[in-house]
């Protein structure tokens, strides 16, 4: 097993593959650029449904009971996501596609609409739960040594390990550097990243339910009183070395526009956020060894689903190692 591990990105995926390391191994996380990174504006939401096309999420049971044992109590939620619905057919729907064999488990009960929403009731997610991730991965990295430099040369030793910088030799190095994904696709070549940007709302509501909803998009409710709403999705950028963009009116209008079809209320916009997420072309993660380069691994391409898959493909990680 490994004594000397670095993890390249300090996002939830790299701090998945830090906790999960090998007991013994001394583990050492590289991020030069944290504000970059996918995490610092996610909402730590781990839901099962893709709820716009009504189908489960890939290895969602899986995914889940990695997570439940993966994130402690202490920085979960206790309350599920509620589906808003808005039409009688849309109730029926629910209530049949709850006999499906895959996607029946997690659709609850039906539940009253709540005050300032425009809906006929609400659908539980069954088994969905919020993070509050930020908390999660700030204290995550407080459990190892951070390097924020950048990695600016990746070699293989002769006799086996890694040189980084030209100077620190580890033992096994894995790649979780998110969208920018510059050493991944140097030793893999074209992963088909997708890359998406994203933008999402801080509003407060003259009357605002005290749950978690979707519907056009998430409205999620935070401890000072205000709602996250968003976030939206943006195609286009080409390279890791793009920054996050700058917050846009075009966008904040549009899921105001969204919003308003099914909020009852009126929303007053304090600030917004942005981020890019680290897609891949057809929705799966990127994770495993290099067939050639021996200690090289790969946790990559988690996209919107991040606090949901990281867990689990992370453990696969290590255990793969073992083998």
């Amino acid at each position: 097993m490994p004594q000397r591990i670095a993890v390249i990105g300090a996002g939830i995926a790299g701090v998945a593959v830090a906790k999960q390391a090998p007991v013994g191994a001394h583990v050492e996380l590289f991020d030069a650029h944290p504000e970059r990174s996918a995490t610092r504006v996610a909402t730590g939401l781990v839901n099962p449904v893709v709820l716009k096309r009504r189908r489960v999420v890939w290895r969602a049971a899986e995914a889940l009971a990695a997570a439940r044992a993966f994130y402690p109590d202490s920085v979960r939620g206790s309350e599920p996501i509620y589906e808003v619905l808005r039409s009688p057919e849309e109730v029926n729907d629910w209530n049949a596609l709850a006999d499906h064999p895959t996607l029946g488990p997690y659709l609850g009960p039906l539940v009253e609409s709540p005050a300032g929403i425009k809906g006929i009731c609400l659908g539980t997610v069954n088994e969905s739960f919020r993070v509050n991730l930020r908390a999660f991965a700030d204290a995550a990295r407080s459990e190892f040594t951070l390097r924020e430099v950048v990695v600016e040369t990746l070699e293989p030793l002769p006799k086996g390990g890694w040189l980084l910088n030209g100077t620190q030799e580890y033992d096994v190095v894995v790649l979780c550097e998110g969208y920018q994904a510059r050493w991944a696709e140097h030793f893999w070549g074209d992963l088909r990243f997708a890359r998406t940007s994203g933008q999402g709302l801080r509003v407060s509501l003259t009357r605002g339910p005290q749950v978690m909803l979707h519907r056009s998009h998430f409205l999620l409710p935070e401890p000072d009183g205000t709602y996250q709403l968003g976030a939206s999705y943006g195609w286009g950028i080409s390279s890791g070395t793009a920054l996050p963009p700058s917050p846009q009116a075009s966008q904040t209008d549009e899921l105001l526009d969204s919003a308003r079809a099914w909020i009852q209320t009126e929303v007053t916009v304090h600030s917004a956020w942005t981020g890019i997420r680290p897609t891949t072309s057809d929705r799966r993660p990127r994770w495993g060894w290099h067939p050639e380069c021996e200690g090289l691994g790969l946790l990559n391409g988690l996209g919107s689903r991040g606090t949901l898959h990281a867990p689990l493909l992370a453990q696969e990680l290590w255990s793969a190692l073992k083998r």
